[in-house]
């Protein structure tokens, strides 16, 4: 168990100057180095290597290894779920998940990321009988799902392979990718077209499409998505439900 700090004015002013660090990442630049950091607050380098140090091994800051400079680290990226609570995305999104379930008589799904896996936040039942079960609260691994590589394809390359942790992944089926190599560049797909998909990578006869929700005037931390058997889903259909997706996606975002 870690030693809490007494709460005097040398604790509360470090954490002011830590809170300071983080908060230039956001106004500045999404990369820094520790003399830009010194320059932008007026801190000296020491102050700055300590306040660094502390932050690189709590997980809020980390360091590309072949430019040396700082970004943001996995720690910020867990406190994604209770900022979306707190706004209550769930709730804002869940008339428009349910009026495209309605429309394309499938279940739609709002997820969000946590390490490794997918948690999803809102689930709208279609009219089939035959689709997939959810649950809010459910976690699925994120490297074989649509849902999951669409979040993860939101992150830069380095946090992206840190959530998800020690290769080789959990193979599901034949059509899983467990490596990182592999992938690395179908989540670069994925940034270039703004969809991803999961054929048979979670489970066989299973076909998910997902795109990104933007929301906080920040990257997709939230996504949406339709999971359906592979019979259903011809060409034409994966055609108008990747559309319909995108749609609600940006109405869900906030944007025309």
């Amino acid at each position: 168990m870690r030693k809490q700090a007494s709460v005097n004015g040398s604790s509360v002013g470090t954490l002011a100057r830590g809170l300071d660090v983080l908060e230039l990442f956001a106004s500045a630049s999404p990369e820094l180095s520790q003399k830009e950091i010194s320059g932008a607050l007026g801190l000296p380098m020491p102050t700055v290597h300590r306040l660094v140090a502390l932050l690189t091994e709590r997980g809020w800051l980390e360091r590309d290894q072949a430019s040396r400079r700082l970004r943001l680290g996995l720690q910020s990226a867990r406190l994604v779920p209770a900022l979306l609570a707190g706004m209550r995305l769930p709730e804002l999104a869940r008339p428009h998940l349910s009026r495209l379930a309605v429309d394309v008589h499938e279940t739609v799904n709002l997820a969000t990321l946590e390490g490794a896996e997918i948690v999803y936040l809102v689930s709208e039942s279609g009219d089939r009988l035959l689709t997939p079960q959810v649950s809010v609260g459910m976690r699925l691994p994120a490297h074989c799902t649509a849902l999951g590589k669409c979040l993860l394809a939101q992150l830069p390359n380095e946090l992206a392979r840190t959530a998800l942790g020690e290769e080789p992944y959990e193979k599901r089926t034949d059509m899983t990718l467990t490596s990182w190599k592999r992938l690395e560049s179908d989540l670069a797909e994925i940034r270039a077209h703004g969809v991803a998909v999961s054929e048979e990578e979670y489970e066989l006869g299973l076909l998910s499409i997902a795109v990104p929700v933007r929301w906080v005037d920040g990257p997709g931390s939230a996504a949406i998505n339709v999971s359906l058997p592979s019979g259903r889903a011809s060409e034409s259909f994966r055609l108008e439900l990747t559309e319909r997706l995108l749609a609600t996606a940006a109405e869900i975002g906030g944007r025309p």
